[in-house]
Formats: structure tokens, sequence, C-alpha cells
């Protein structure tokens, strides 16, 4: 892969990083759900006002034979937000936050069994080195690290939602009769997802907490920034998955930790330790790795 084809996929981990951290700001001060709708209403907003632009927003009704992957995908996205949340409510952080990386693993699994894709040795090990990496960034301590009680079973269900919410965007893209533009295809996710978000948020009794925006200005700048990194991440995200394999967009992926890592040091002085450091120094070895061994396929398609 040349930097040229890598460009948009470190703009995307640089964007979702700086999402994470603005996002975990927000749910510092409201329930995750209020924050979510808050959120998905920036983004709506936003999408319109370029789809408007582009004059894409009648490829909205343009939904033949897509329209149930549209709902779906909606429907997905919001399922791995709720599951990570029951988990996170259900024990700490650490562990969660590790399962969650566990996506790249389903991600490669399913491109492997179902979509016959060619993966080599090289490429696992790889993969694996730079998610080690990750978990040392994050910060996991590996000594108390274990799985068995059941909020990881939420964490695990919430990595595999992403997964397949990731191939079923990229079905809807490449639909061989009626393909998706990406706006349309983040339209429908977005809008679902603030939908169910409303309608949790209303049944969990948290909607009055959306007046806090008006009291809280550190919290309203946080949420405005939150919600204009989900609309890039959704731009730059269907770009990546349209023309890259899932797999290497999730790899790719695992430097958001450490952007949120750094972000986090500069702008509030968060603490980063020795082993953090080293984490970053594994994951950007494991992610040269897998650049080069991508570089070597496409000389060996060539010859």
């Amino acid at each position: 892969m040349k930097i040229k084809q890598t460009a948009p996929l470190l703009l995307l981990a640089f964007i979702w990083g700086c999402y994470y951290v603005a996002s975990q700001k927000a749910v510092s001060e409201m329930s995750v759900f209020t924050v979510g709708i808050v959120i998905r209403f920036i983004t709506m907003v936003l999408l319109t006002v370029i789809m408007f632009k582009r004059n894409e927003l009648k490829l909205l009704l343009n939904t033949k034979g897509i329209l149930f992957r549209l709902i779906l995908i909606g429907v997905l996205g919001f399922s791995l937000d709720l599951t990570a949340f029951i988990g996170l409510s259900l024990s700490h952080a650490g562990a969660g936050t590790a399962l969650l990386k566990c996506d790249i693993i389903f991600v490669n699994l399913i491109s492997v069994i179902i979509y016959k894709e060619k993966f080599t040795k090289l490429d696992w090990t790889y993969t694996f080195i730079m998610l080690f990496g990750v978990l040392m960034v994050m910060g996991i301590d590996f000594s108390k690290f274990k799985i068995g009680n059941k909020a990881d079973i939420f964490f695990i269900l919430s990595a595999l939602f992403v997964s397949i919410n990731a191939f079923v965007i990229k079905s809807v893209q490449l639909d061989k009769k009626n393909p998706a533009a990406d706006n349309v295809v983040a339209y429908y996710n977005n809008f679902i997802t603030m939908i169910m978000f409303i309608g949790t948020s209303i049944f969990m009794g948290t909607m009055g907490q959306l007046s806090r925006l008006t009291e809280n200005r550190p919290l309203l700048v946080a949420i405005l920034v939150a919600g204009l990194g989900q609309t890039l991440i959704y731009i730059v995200y269907y770009y990546n998955l349209r023309r890259f394999p899932v797999w290497i967009v999730k790899v790719f992926l695992l430097l958001m930790p450490i952007v949120a890592t750094i972000v986090a040091f500069l702008l509030f002085g968060d603490v980063m330790v020795s082993g953090q450091y080293i984490g970053i120094a594994i994951v950007l070895a494991g992610a040269f790795g897998i650049l080069l061994e991508q570089k070597k396929k496409a000389e060996m398609q060539k010859s």
C-alpha cells in the first residue's frame, strides 16, 4: 500500500480517536443515551446540509432492494452501543475495552470463512501484535484480566455487532442492482440509531438531562465536537469501507486508542506511563509490518 492510499485510513483513526475523547467527556456528565440523542441529532443536521448541497437528498427514497439492510445497519449500530453500555454497567472499563477490540478477530474470521480472503501467517501475526500493543496503550492489567462474568458476554456481543455491521454496510455500498451512496447509508444508520436512543432515553427517564447543555459550557463544547466527529467518521469510515477490505480498515482502527491517549495527554494532562509508550511502539511496528505484507502481495499480483 502506498502512502497516498493509507492517508484516509490514518485520518479515520485520528478522527475516531478525537471523537472518543470528546464523547467520553460528554458521557461523564450525562447518560450515554442522552448523549447519543444529541450527537446523532447534530450529525443528522450536518448530513442533511451536506446531502442538500450535493443534491443527494432525493437518493434517500431510492432504496429498492436495500431498505431492509439499511434498517438493519441502524439497528446493529444501536445494538453495539447498547450491549457495550450494559457491559460497562456490569464490569470495569478495562476488561470491556479490551474485549471490544476483539472485533478485529471476528472481522478476520468472517473475511476468511465467508468472503474467502487469503490471510498469510504474517497477516495474523502482525494483527495480534497490534492488538497486544493496543491493550498496553489502554493500560490493561494482564495479571488481573480474565473472561468469565456475564458482562463479558455483552462486550463480545458488541464486538460481534460491530463486525457484522461493517460487512452489511459494505454489501449495501457495493450492491449489484442498487448500490447506495455513502451518505445515504450514513443517514439511515444515524437516523434509526437516534430514534432508538430517544426511545431508550424515554424508557430510562433520562430525557430531562438535556437541560444540562444550557448550563454546562464544557459539556456543550464536548458534545458539539463529538457530533462533528461522528459526522466525519461516517464520511471517512464509509469511504474506506468502499475501497478497502473490511479487515484492513479494522486493523488501522487499532491506532485509534493511541490517538485518544495522546489527545487526552495533550489537552487534559492525562498521565502516560512507560507501558503505554511501549504499547504505542508495538502497535506502530505491527502496522508497519502489515503495510509491508500488503505491498508484497500487490507486487506478487502484478508479476
